[in-house]
């Protein structure tokens, strides 16, 4: 007799699926797969066939790029990995050591952060550290490009810069890019091996230690003169660095010439402004079909399901016009996205077929917007049905969901979809829709309004910004000036 799998609750974050071990949702087990290289388009045909056989025929492309099966039961599960298996396709094993889907052929890349990434995972699973490490630890390279990977939370980030004509990696700790503590810089020959003995020194505190926990003079312990340090620590990853010369320490409490005793280059990739990722538009932006040029005369077509979630019917055919239009290969990746591979014109075709099948294609599409989780009843610890709360939210305030700010809409506390604070934050409770003004959703909610007001809420929010808006001024802009007392106001009572 087969062997039931190892089911994890979904009582809390923190808590991962993994082929071999389901989480109990409310649609039954959810098991996830990432990958470690490209797939062919028949490869998620495939995938997508074992979902309806084994599962529910809901397909997830989770933030991060992994590929979701949805309700399963304990018997089905194991069927499922065993095929799964079969397929022979570059699974990752071990630890989420995680880059864009488009490093190596992504010709605005500052650095192909491959060869460290492989370093990275060969010696943690030598190390069986992931069998010590927390259960959602992750290692971020980020190499710089098209896929912009500062918004996704890492335990340890290294981002590539240019010094001096040359490359060398930030080092960063815990959080988003923006959040993260700037610990220094490293050469490239040096990066791996710092960053698996960071590893092995939060495995040794135990299976409740993320990179947070690291400060400056543990780092400085463990990587040693290996180590450049930065002056001003705390500075947004976007300002240029007190770096010495010769990768030995400053003292960040003296006054530096950020400039002082370096150069960079004349137009430093690393601190020029990147692409505009799903979501983020201006005001008088145009429709931005998301079709990027690479190297070798490659193009990559960017394709997401709404709200990262697809019936794995819809997805089998994007894939099969895929193989048909000779597309080179497909990945999953950052924001919920499928990066398809092939010319240029084959990649325009894909995104027709998409654009008309509903699929998000643009930047211009108010859904990217949205950080929204599955909600009830799919999942077990929802509260409310958030996802068709956000389907009604793309609708009703197509104006506010500009891409200056993320509306997060969460079934419950823990906030899996978005980690971190939202201008806009709501969540089901037993109480009914808790919201929040600049917060994380498991904070203390500014107000709870009730179930059966959740859409007027957000009509009320759509009239606020015609009522309140002023010409050039993006929604961030706006809710950030009207103020917190003004929005939970207006989500309170109906103005008309």
């Amino acid at each position: 007799m087969t062997a039931l799998p190892d089911i994890q609750p979904f009582s809390r974050r923190g808590v991962c699926p993994a082929l071999s071990a389901p989480m109990q949702t409310g649609d039954g087990l959810l098991s996830r797969v990432a990958f470690t290289d490209d797939l062919s388009p028949n490869d998620l045909v495939r995938l997508c066939d074992l979902s309806r056989h084994h599962g529910n025929g809901l397909v997830d492309i989770t933030a991060r790029g992994s590929f979701q099966f949805r309700g399963l039961t304990a018997e089905s599960a194991v069927a499922l990995e065993r095929d799964v298996l079969e397929l022979g396709l570059p699974l990752r094993q071990g630890l989420a050591v995680e880059t864009s889907p488009l490093a190596g052929v992504d010709g605005s890349e500052i650095a192909d952060p491959r060869v460290i990434i492989r370093q990275i995972s060969e010696n943690t699973m030598a190390l069986r550290l992931h069998e010590r490490l927390a259960a959602k630890m992750s290692v971020i390279v980020d190499g710089g490009g098209l896929v912009l990977m500062g918004d996704l939370l890492a335990d340890i980030r290294l981002k590539a810069v240019t010094l001096n004509s040359g490359i060398v990696w930030q080092l960063m700790l815990g959080g988003s890019e923006g959040k993260a503590l700037l610990a220094g810089v490293l050469q490239t020959k040096n990066a791996a091996d710092c960053v698996v003995e960071l590893l092995s020194h939060l495995a040794d505190l135990g299976p409740d230690a993320r990179g947070r926990d690291l400060d400056i003079d543990t780092v400085r312990q463990v990587c040693g003169a290996r180590l450049g340090v930065v002056g001003g620590f705390g500075l947004p990853p976007s300002v240029p660095l007190d770096i010495s010369p010769s990768m030995g320490e400053i003292d960040s409490r003296q006054p530096l010439d950020p400039l002082k005793g370096f150069e960079l280059d004349e137009k430093p990739t690393s601190f020029q402004s990147p692409p505009l990722r799903a979501g983020q538009r201006g005001v008088n932006h145009t429709h931005q079909r998301k079709l990027w040029p690479l190297k070798s005369n490659l193009s990559v077509a960017v394709i997401a399901p709404a709200f990262g979630q697809i019936p794995s019917g819809a997805l089998s055919d994007l894939c099969k016009r895929a193989s048909e239009l000779n597309v080179k290969s497909v990945r999953p990746g950052p924001l919920h996205a499928l990066y398809f591979l092939g010319t240029d014109e084959v990649c325009d075709s894909l995104l027709d077929y998409a654009e008309n099948a509903g699929l998000i294609v643009s930047d211009n599409d108010p859904r990217t917007s949205i950080a929204v989780c599955s909600g009830s009843p799919a999942c077990a610890s929802a509260f409310a049905p958030v996802r068709e709360l956000a389907e009604f939210a793309a609708k009703e305030c197509v104006q506010v969901l500009d891409g200056s700010f993320t509306l997060h809409l969460s079934g419950c506390g823990k906030g899996c979809a978005h980690p971190s604070p939202a201008l806009l934050a709501f969540s089901g409770t037993s109480d009914g829709l808790a919201f929040g003004y600049c917060a994380k959703v498991s904070a203390v909610p500014d107000g709870v309004l009730p179930f059966a007001d959740q859409k007027a809420a957000l009509s009320r929010l759509a009239r606020l910004y015609e009522k309140e808006h002023k010409p050039g001024e993006n929604a961030r802009a706006l809710l950030s000036r009207l103020g917190k007392a003004r929005i939970v106001e207006a989500l309170r009572q109906d103005e008309r």
